[in-house]
């Protein structure tokens, strides 16, 4: 029996003209679900939005603050919630490393205190498959400068919950030498600047089929 697929189009970080100024009827295509990884305008994600007949689900950059005061309208936050769909299992914790005052920046300690806030989402889920997030995990292809330096925390989740995928963004590929694809322990890590179309097997019997958030 042939698996059945989703194709997942990550965006983050920088807005691209064919999504929006240059959108086409045909320009989603063959996609199943949008998901971004953060800082990108309310406005483009409200666009998408409306011209994608599916879901478009989002977690905070720590550019938005905008979202604050006008969140993007007909999307769908998963930040601190665990949303399924078609039977996969979203976690999303949004967010930078904490480098000036302002929304949507955490301290290691704080992100940390999110995490164990979920244990009861977690237990509910059993589990997640794929950890959505702005920053990157610590110690791999992040940066230095407190900014752009991933979250331990995150490493954590992953040896303890073992998601299939990891979707991030902040890390412009502009910045440096930075991957698209790579690896932590078994998880698949995916860097959604501007875009990036994965295709991914949906699970068979699971008793999350219908889109619900926790």
């Amino acid at each position: 029996m042939t698996k059945k697929t989703a194709n997942i189009l990550l965006i983050a970080d920088e807005v691209k003209p064919a999504f929006y100024q240059y959108w086409r009827q045909d320009t989603f295509q063959g996609i199943d679900l949008i998901i971004s990884c953060g800082d990108l305008p309310a406005r483009y994600l409200e666009f998408i939005a409306t011209m994608f007949s599916g879901d478009v689900l989002y977690v905070a950059g720590n550019h938005d603050t905008e979202y604050q005061i006008n969140p993007p309208l007909g999307c769908f936050c998963i930040d601190d919630h665990i949303y399924c769909w078609k039977g996969l299992r979203f976690l999303g914790l949004g967010g930078s490393m904490r480098y000036k005052e302002g929304p949507y920046q955490y301290t290691e300690h704080e992100m940390k205190k999110r995490v164990h806030r979920l244990w009861l989402k977690l237990f509910k889920t059993k589990g997640f498959d794929i950890l959505v997030s702005h920053a990157p995990a610590y110690g791999h292809f992040d940066a230095k400068d407190p900014c752009h330096t991933g979250f331990e925390v995150f490493n954590q989740l992953i040896h303890d919950y073992k998601p299939k995928y990891f979707f991030h963004g902040h890390m412009h590929l502009s910045y440096g030498d930075y991957p698209r694809v790579y690896k932590i322990e078994n998880t698949t890590v995916i860097n959604g600047y501007e875009s990036y179309l994965v295709t991914i097997e949906l699970p068979e019997g699971s008793e999350f089929e219908n889109d619900r958030m926790f």
